[in-house]
């Protein structure tokens, strides 16, 4: 079952949507979607050059680090629904400044929180918080990972997102806040950054093509096994927990799914028009990796109909096709 929303759910982003890192990779899919269907759509978020979307969208530029920032986007927005997607999200990045990390995903979070917080109780916005699967870590054996599961983040990114988790379950306990935690695993698509892996390989993929690079893939490890997911399919999940969504609780978006970076890998090239090889370098490892994310989606589906609509090859292509046109 891959439901809609029905007269029964909340209100949430009808009353009008605050999307923070709207026009990040993400954010920018689910602002383009709400305003296709005629909602008011607030983005907050870092000044950016990204194009914003068609529509009665209003970005409001700043850091989430900065709380009196904050305070005036939730004022001026006075939404239903706060989708929580600013953050510093790259797990291999964070190794490289854990601090910017930290402050970018937890105080970014807790000033959320707070601003939210300090408005009256019936005015207080559902909260969306989008966590990551990082935060699983390495678990024993092979069973798709349940919301049980412990947490053993292995990156400062990791360390940050379930902070952030911990974080919006105690605001929610201590003071009410509906928060509701999103815990998406692998997700990929049409705009995401090359600076991860998935893109990464596509755009080397379709510049070997034209022409315009070597007919060789560099790559770190390959064998971590990851739940990969479209992008369309995490930002429909997200709408459907602003709306059925317990607040307090956590929920996977996973496929339960396996797939191997190599395999995915795999994908890109066998759909390539030139032969490309693949080598890798050690030098691109992460100093720690997770080896294995691959979630169980049942507590997702049953309290919100979700189910994903897509599958991780049409995500891979769909990334390669955007690549070749942007370099034709």
């Amino acid at each position: 079952m891959t439901g809609g929303m029905s007269g029964s759910d909340r209100p949430a982003d009808g009353g009008g949507a605050l999307v923070t890192g709207a026009l990040g990779f993400v954010g920018l899919h689910l602002a383009r979607g709400l305003l296709q269907e005629g909602r008011r759509v607030t983005g907050f978020g870092l000044a950016t050059d990204a194009a914003p979307p068609p529509g009665a969208f209003h970005y409001l530029a700043g850091s989430m680090t900065d709380a009196g920032a904050v305070r005036e986007a939730l004022d001026l927005a006075r939404p239903g629904v706060v989708y929580h997607l600013a953050a510093q999200s790259s797990a291999a990045a964070s190794f490289g400044d854990p601090a910017g990390t930290l402050a970018a995903n937890v105080l970014g979070t807790l000033n959320l929180l707070e601003a939210v917080r300090a408005l009256p109780a019936a005015e207080r916005p559902v909260v969306v918080a989008v966590g990551s699967a990082e935060e699983y870590g390495p678990q024993p054996g092979d069973a798709p990972l349940d919301e049980d599961a412990p947490l053993c983040p292995v990156s400062p990114y990791a360390v940050s997102k379930a902070a952030q988790t911990l974080l919006c379950r105690q605001y929610h306990r201590a003071h009410g806040v509906p928060v509701v935690v999103a815990r998406p695993f692998s997700h990929t698509g049409p705009g995401q950054s090359p600076r991860f892996a998935f893109p990464s390989f596509a755009r080397q993929v379709a510049a070997a093509e034209a022409g315009r690079g070597p007919a060789e893939i560099l790559t770190g490890d390959l064998s971590p096994v990851r739940d990969v997911l479209h992008v369309l399919d995490v930002v429909r999940a997200y709408r459907l927990l602003a709306a059925r969504g317990t607040p307090g609780e956590v929920y996977n978006i996973c496929s339960g799914t396996a797939l191997t970076m190599a395999e995915g890998l795999r994908i890109l090239v066998g759909a390539a028009t030139v032969p490309v090889t693949v080598r890798r370098d050690p030098a691109r490892d992460r100093p720690a990796d997770t080896p294995r994310l691959v979630g169980n989606n049942r507590k997702l589906r049953e309290g919100t109909g979700w189910g994903p609509e897509r599958d991780a090859a049409s995500a891979l292509l769909e990334l390669l096709a955007e690549a070749r046109k942007e370099l034709s």
